[in-house]
């Protein structure tokens, strides 16, 4: 009998020992697996994700260029508009264009889109500005020319807004 239990003690340490070592490389084995799905996944997402993430950074560069104030003054002044008439299409024209384009946000960083929204804020107050120092009865082009020289002698708050829009597509490749 004694031979009989130290044969059964050493079949049973054997057979925990096979089947720790089985259970080892089976759980080894479908994590493996299971890593290899998530990357799938994940390429699978990219391939969708990406074209959407780089059509809203084109969307948003469209927005920063639209609303740079050489674009305003050539798609809104109007010649016989006054000063204050064209105030007012201008801020109107910044704030539809972003709020056109306020879905883009959830493809880019929430960085860059604070940048954009600066860029935005920045260009109303620019105008509000050019517009508080002349009358609101006078020529438009009188506000036009002075948003012009703002831009020329200042950096626009687009050209930064659209530089860090570059940057986040960059790091996406």
């Amino acid at each position: 009998m004694d031979i009989f239990a130290q044969l059964l003690v050493a079949s049973l340490a054997s057979g925990l020992m096979l089947f720790g070592a089985v259970y080892m490389v089976l759980r080894k084995m479908l994590a493996a697996e299971s890593h290899r799905r998530n990357v799938q996944l994940l390429s699978a997402a990219k391939e969708i994700t990406l074209p959407l993430r780089l059509q809203a950074h084109e969307r948003l560069l469209m927005l920063l260029e639209r609303i740079s104030p050489e674009a305003l003054v050539l798609r809104i002044h109007r010649p016989n508009a006054t000063t204050g008439e064209l105030h007012s299409e201008l801020i109107a024209a910044v704030r539809s264009e972003f709020e056109h384009n306020l879905s883009q946000q959830m493809y880019v960083s929430p960085e860059l889109w604070s940048v954009i929204s600066m860029a935005k804020n920045s260009m109303i107050s620019c105008a509000n500005t050019c517009a508080a120092s002349l009358s609101p009865d006078a020529p438009s082009i009188q506000l036009a020319q002075k948003l012009l020289e703002w831009h020329v002698s200042n950096e626009l708050p687009t050209d930064n807004a659209i530089r860090q829009l570059k940057k986040e597509v960059a790091r996406m490749f």
